[in-house]
């Protein structure tokens, strides 16, 4: 005899029927029993007659056999007997049994009862599998042969978790299942026994948890396509051997392991996935096989509402210890307190969201202790008992808690956001850090390169950091991504096959509780539909820049959510779309809608099912006995509190409000999805253009779901032609209720108004309906129907509210920043010596004097602001000395040096003697001159005033940290090298100047060179002198909030003024009755434009308003010779009253006529005289809130004045004055 034929077990040992059972400690509220083959009377002296053997350590699985004598002639049956509180047992059969033979390892015929688990990750990357826990209360189904073998519902409470048997047969009535609730008498298990293996070969049970108890015709479902119950259940390998065991999970990272690799990830460190590699391998195992419990992560006992409200529930299940949530709350405010403190506000290790906003809020509004974060008390391990016997686990998923842990995490997220804006808002300097933030960090803006990004280097580290601190930018980038994760996590999960059938077991209830479970759906997507960027209310240009890198994080691009929620609303044959709305076909949209007599067929695949709906609805209140899940008691919560209630459902009943938000949820986050990926693909798409790219199948659809689910209220709702609709006089939806504007006045730029702000239209008079062609399809229904009188009337009111608030409707700003910001600065002359020794040199330099001198005394108020009264004296009297001296050398050059003024300037007034001379400068004075002339001397003296003058600049510039000193400096050593030249003895010269005076020359025009490209911008004034610079002891006035806020908006306002001839100008002759542009308009030749970035800026500040004065200047210019020079006339007409003005949305356009006769004046120009005329524009923007009031454009930021009333009357004979625009100093770009 060969060994291959030898028993494994006892000698001799045949005819034995071996049935092995993993683990020990069993109790008999599971076991074996033989039945009879055709019925089902027990056999309880054959079950009795089992020897068991139980197998413990060594080399062998810890087991217990049962053992029986066996003849393959016998024909009874080994069912599975669980124990019932009602007293007959619960049963279950088995396969069919034959003759084992004993096996060394696993037996032939092996039951394995296994405790179930649910992997449970956190949000913070999607390499984060999750550890193993218990499952929590809800159902466990097992499929054997494609029917339902088990039903058990998962019980939880402090101590345990137990499962509890359902006899499912007593609910067949023969291929149906009863559609009543069925209950649970089977008595407390610790765990349950699944078939592994029969007669050699593998058994495969499917097994799925669920929530909540499947409906009979979901089980029926499941039961009748075996493709839906794969894609629902899972199948995992149950047989267990030693061998298995040392292969698969033997020195392989454990469930604590795993907690602790999976919850250090963190998706945007590269590092820690890696070392989490081996944590996923083995939790594949863990996924697809039995293991052993000893494996698990010690835990405590389920508390999903808890457990929903932290990101990394998993760490706070397997601390026994209750510390986890003080550990969390200690974490965040380390981390807040690092952020207030302005260090980095990146955190590696992932915080708990509600920690960090029990944080913020505190810091917003501080209040009574968090009883979420105490410490939770000690507890021993829940799975203490199933160690002991050695039992095996599988790992089970729970999308639907998966979903719901996502899509709580999502809000708190979006409410940390709001948070953490509000604590930045609290910052006194807050509003010029947003500024800043969002105009000067980012590196693009528009899609092309930021020209004010460089200014930034105007701020020093410290600088930099409290822009961040006082916009939350840190935090906010953070949270950007942590929401960005969870809701790809969440778009991810809801791609899945097993979440769908998940979301189909609860579409496929009853009553009030399918309309939560389509309510729950509906959030979901709402939750999937705002990017970050949409939610975060400081993100107005829809990013969030960091000041310390200059990195800058972008939102515009959709997100993985909205490309699935465009996708299932556009593909009628994905699952969820079929689940979600009607199939189009399935009713006429372009008739009135007629529900179907017929009651919808719950077949148990989740579709939508209306007439369901609208049952369920019908109910005056809402019966807390006939809600059976969670998400029908929350909803129901909400309809009792009217939170769903709007002005359409207040008057249909309380339920029907749930289909309105319902409603609510699916289209909008639907519209908000088809935006972003039209958007991304250059689709334009307006809710404002006369012919918005609309979707007219998404219409429908939508229409056709509104319908059906609230067909009192919406049956009558049909789409058809316009010409249709006017002609059956029904109530057009979005035109009916509209003012309307005959088509020649439609055009939103024709709202002009009068100099008496009266307006020229009046367009409540008229109706827009003949703007649209006859063939458009629209949405009406009957005038009479209640739902349209009821539209009817809220609009009314809201157009009468419109008429009375015409005022504050014309200053409706853009809600977003301009984003191009441009900034004019002051043209620097840049002399040029190329001129001979000659007299037209000298008067050249005259005039250029004369000029300076000029420039001196017009800048002289602006120099004393900025620089101190010093140095404005300085200033005047060194352009005198030097007008002076230019004036000397021009008059010896036209006169001759026999000149009585050349005779007493060039006149020697003293000399020094060579041995005076010797005994200060030793050797060197026989290089220096010792004659001293008036001239000489008021030579050596502009020099010393220019020398002092550019160091004055120098240490001036270099206190506002204005890189433009050392242009100063060089011009200063110029000064000094020229001083030095004129009092040396001169040598050669060239052009008039010797080496020393070239060398003065070189320095100052290189110097002139260095100030021009160095020279500080505004902006990097206040920058370096603001609340964030380093140099903010310079100016005092630009340290409190609301004036440094002041200045910042004054420097991005860009004001801009454009003086054009009038493109509607007609000329008298004709003037058209018939046209729509008033003729006031008409008549006006000229068209002045005030624009700004203003509205934008101060959206929500306060009220804007414009004081523009305009008055006409005419030059006239005559010539008494052809041959002599001209003579200019000016003359400065009164102030001109403007023909009409028109508000726009960044500014004002006003309409002004030149008078008759100086156009006929103007016209008869000829050789000798010519008349020509200028509009001469002085404009004041006034933003005012109430209390205060600013006024634009500031002075600059070097410049403290305050307005006042010296700064109320305009000057047309100066520009660049401070709190005045003109046109000149602010000519639009496109002009100049």
């Amino acid at each position: 005899m060969t060994q291959s034929t030898l028993s494994s077990g006892p000698c001799c040992e045949v005819n034995k029927l071996i049935v092995q059972v993993i683990g020990n400690g069993h109790s008999d509220t599971q076991r074996l029993a033989f039945y009879e083959h055709d019925s089902l009377k027990r056999l309880d002296a054959l079950t009795d007659s089992d020897r068991p053997e139980t197998l413990t350590g060594g080399y062998l699985l810890n087991s217990a056999l049962h053992v029986w004598a066996w003849s393959n002639t016998v024909k009874h049956r080994l069912w599975l007997d669980i124990a019932s509180v009602d007293g007959a047992p619960i049963r279950v059969p088995l396969p069919e049994v034959s003759i084992t033979p004993r096996q060394f390892d696993g037996q032939w015929n092996q039951i394995v009862p296994v405790v179930p688990f649910v992997a449970l990750p956190g949000v913070n990357s999607t390499q984060d599998s999750g550890t193993p826990v218990l499952c929590r209360a809800g159902f466990i189904y097992v499929f054997l042969n494609g029917r339902v073998w088990r039903e058990l519902e998962v019980r939880v409470d402090d101590e345990r978790t137990t499962y509890h048997d359902v006899d499912f047969n007593e609910y067949r009535m023969g291929d149906e299942i009863e559609p009543r609730s069925r209950l649970a008498t089977g008595q407390a298990l610790e765990d349950i026994w699944l078939p592994s293996s029969w007669n050699n070969l593998p058994v495969a049970p499917q097994l799925c948890f669920s929530e909540i108890q499947l409906s009979g015709p979901r089980l029926r479902c499941l039961e009748n396509d075996s493709a839906l119950r794969r894609q629902r259940c899972q199948s995992p390998n149950l047989r267990s051997s030693l061998a298995t065991f040392e292969r698969l999970f033997h020195n392989k990272p454990d469930g604590t392991a795993m907690l602790e690799a999976f919850g250090a990830l963190d998706a945007h460190d590269k590092v820690r996935p890696q070392a989490a590699a081996d944590a996923h391998v083995s939790w594949l195992n863990y996924d697809t096989h039995a293991f052993p419990v000893s494996r698990v992560a010690p835990q405590r006992a389920r508390q999903p509402g808890y457990e929903w409200l932290l990101d990394q529930p998993a760490r706070y299940l397997c601390d026994l210890s209750g510390q986890f949530p003080v550990r969390a709350l200690s974490e965040a405010h380390a981390h807040v307190t690092r952020s207030e403190r302005g260090e980095t506000a990146y955190q590696a290790t992932p915080l708990e969201t509600g920690a960090w906003a029990h944080w913020i809020g505190e810091l917003c509004t501080p209040q009574l202790g968090d009883e979420l974060w105490h410490e939770q008390p000690e507890v021993p391990d829940v799975l203490h008992r199933a160690r002991q016997r050695n039992l095996y686990g599988v790992m089970l998923q729970d999308p639907h808690y998966r979903l719901r842990h996502l899509h709580t995490r999502v809000n708190d997220q979006q409410n940390l956001l709001q948070l953490c804006a509000a604590r930045a808002s609290r910052h006194a300097h807050h509003a010029s850090a947003l500024l800043v933030q969002q105009l000067v960090v980012p590196t693009t803006l528009g899609g092309g390169i930021n020209p004010l990004h460089k200014q930034l280097n105007a701020l020093k580290l410290q600088g930099r950091i409290d822009v961040n601190r006082f916009t939350a930018s840190g935090e906010r980038q953070q949270l950007w991504r942590s929401l960005e994760m969870s809701q790809a996590l969440l778009s991810e999960c809801l791609t899945t096959r097993r979440t769908q059938q998940t979301l189909a077991d609860h579409l496929s209830l009853e009553g009030f509780d399918y309309v939560a479970a389509l309510h729950f759906v509906s959030q979901l997507f709402a939750s999937l539909a705002t990017r970050p960027s949409q939610t975060d209310p400081l993100a107005v240009n829809g990013e969030v820049g960091d000041a310390v890198t200059g990195l800058s994080k972008s939102g515009s691009d959709p997100s993985d959510g909205q490309r699935l929620i465009q996708h299932i609303a556009n593909d009628e044959t994905h699952p969820l779309h079929r689940m979600l709305w009607p199939a189009l076909e399935s009713q006429d949209t372009d008739a009135p809608y007629v529900q179907s007599a017929v009651p919808d067929i719950n077949s148990g695949d989740g579709l939508f099912r209306p007439n369901a709906l609208l049952a369920a609805v019908s109910c005056e209140v809402i019966d807390p006995k006939q809600l059976n899940t969670l998400d029908a008691y929350l909803l129901a919560g909400l309809v009792e509190s009217g939170s769903l209630n709007n002005t359409l459902t207040g008057t249909l009943k309380a339920a029907a409000a749930a289909l309105g938000n319902l409603f609510e949820n699916l289209q909008g986050s639907v519209d908000t999805a088809e935006r972003a990926v039209q958007a991304a693909r250059n689709i334009p798409i307006s809710t404002t253009s006369p012919a918005p790219v609309v979707n007219l199948t998404q219409q429908k659809r939508a229409v056709a779901q509104l319908r059906s689910m609230l067909p009192g209220g919406f049956g009558a709702l049909h789409f058809l032609t316009h010409q249709e609709a006017r002609n059956k006089n029904l109530y057009i939806f979005g035109l009916t209720d509209l003012p309307e504007i005959p088509e020649r006045l439609r055009r939103p730029s024709l709202d002009y108004r009068s100099a008496s702000d009266i307006s020229m239209v009046e367009p409540q008079h008229y109706r827009n309906g003949g703007d649209l062609r006859p063939n458009t399809i629209v949405i009406a229904m009957p005038r009479e129907h209640r739902v349209a009188q009821l539209v009817s009337s809220v609009n009314q009111r809201v157009n009468a509210a419109w008429q009375e608030n015409m005022a504050e409707q014309e200053k409706v700003r853009g809600n977003a920043i301009q984003q191009a910001v441009k900034h004019q600065q002051a043209l620097k002359s840049e002399w040029m010596y190329k001129a001979l020794n000659s007299t037209p040199f000298a008067a050249m330099v005259g005039m250029l004097e004369v000029w300076n001198l000029r420039n001196e005394w017009s800048s002289r108020e602006q120099t004393f602001k900025e620089k101190g009264g010093v140095r404005a004296g300085l200033g005047l009297l060194g352009a005198g000395v030097d007008l002076t001296i230019a004036m000397e050398a021009l008059t010896v050059k036209l006169a001759g040096s026999q000149s009585i003024l050349a005779a007493a300037t060039r006149k020697t007034l003293f000399s020094i003697s060579d041995a005076a001379a010797k005994n200060v400068l030793g050797s060197l004075s026989e290089h220096f001159i010792k004659e001293f002339s008036a001239r000489l001397i008021g030579q050596v003296i502009a020099g010393s005033i220019f020398v002092g003058l550019n160091l004055y600049d120098a240490w001036h510039a270099y206190q506002w940290g204005d890189d433009a000193l050392w242009g100063h400096l060089l011009m200063a050593a110029g000064g000094l090298t020229g001083i030095a030249g004129t009092l040396l003895v001169g040598g050669s010269t060239l052009l008039g100047l010797g080496p020393l005076g070239w060398i003065s020359l070189i320095l100052i025009s290189i110097g002139l060179g260095v100030v021009y490209w160095l020279s500080s911008t505004p902006i990097e004034d206040w920058l370096s002198a603001g609340p964030f610079g380093p140099n903010s002891d310079q100016a005092p006035h630009l340290q409190a909030p609301e004036n440094a806020f002041y200045y910042l908006v004054s420097l991005f306002a860009n004001i801009r003024i454009t003086v054009e001839a009038n493109p509607e100008y007609s000329l008298p002759a004709c003037i058209e009755s018939f046209n729509p542009v008033p003729m006031d308009i008409r008549a006006s030749d000229t068209r002045i434009r005030i624009e700004s970035n203003l509205p934008g800026l101060l959206t929500g500040l306060g009220d804007l308003s414009t004081k523009a004065s305009c008055v006409l200047l005419k030059v006239r210019r005559s010539r008494v010779r052809f041959d002599g020079p001209p003579r200019e006339e000016t003359h400065l007409f009164p102030e001109a009253k403007p023909k009409a003005y028109r508000p726009k949305p960044d500014g004002m356009e006003i309409f002004l006529q030149t008078p008759w006769e100086t156009l006929v004046e103007v016209s008869r120009s000829n050789d000798t005289v010519s008349v020509h005329t200028e509009w001469q524009v002085r404009a004041q923007l006034t933003l005012s809130d109430g209390s205060s009031s600013w006024v634009f454009p500031a002075p600059r930021p070097k410049d403290p004045t305050p307005f006042g009333l010296a700064h109320t009357t305009p000057n047309f004979k100066e520009i660049e004055q401070p709190f005045w625009a003109d046109e000149t100093t602010h000519k639009a770009q496109d002009d100049q």
